[in-house]
């Protein structure tokens, strides 16, 4: 029997990294459900932002290194790229050259502060006449840019 041997630059255990993000997802943030399905985490709960009005059910799907493609599944919100939502009803959250995505970065440290921003920013929208107040990246997020990955469902 082989010994094995860690060769520099080699990618990381994808389950591992699953297995580490799952547990600080749960650990920080209690209102998310969080499983592993098919090389893919996935984290659904509710969530009210202090001083929003509405419940937000809201779905993550991780894929290893990959950036979570983040989802309002409640209530129904009509898509459209003034709110940063694409048709699938995911979320653009942030502008990848600025953070190119990679298997180091925390979901609970980015994605879902992102989330609740975008959740408040979507209520300001609602409120103040479908300005969006948000901040935007230089160049406007197209359908062909959102994130898509084959191994989520």
């Amino acid at each position: 029997m082989k010994n094995k041997v860690r060769i520099p630059g080699l990618k990381y255990n994808k389950y591992a990294l699953l297995l580490k993000q799952k547990k600080l997802l749960e650990s920080h943030f209690t209102f998310l459900n969080c499983r592993i399905h098919k090389k893919v985490l996935v984290c659904t709960g509710f969530v009210s932002p202090n001083g929003c009005k509405v419940r937000y059910r809201v779905k993550i799907e991780y894929v290893a290194g990959c950036e979570p493609k983040t989802s309002i599944l409640e209530p129904y919100v009509e898509p459209c790229k003034e709110i940063h939502m694409y048709q699938d009803h995911s979320l653009c959250l942030h502008y990848p050259p600025d953070l190119p995505w990679n298997e180091k970065i925390l979901i609970h440290e980015y994605t879902i502060p992102w989330l609740i921003e975008w959740i408040v920013y979507y209520e300001l929208y609602l409120i103040n006449g479908n300005v969006w107040e948000g901040s935007e990246s230089p160049t406007h997020f197209t359908e062909s840019e959102r994130n898509v990955n084959k191994n989520i469902d």
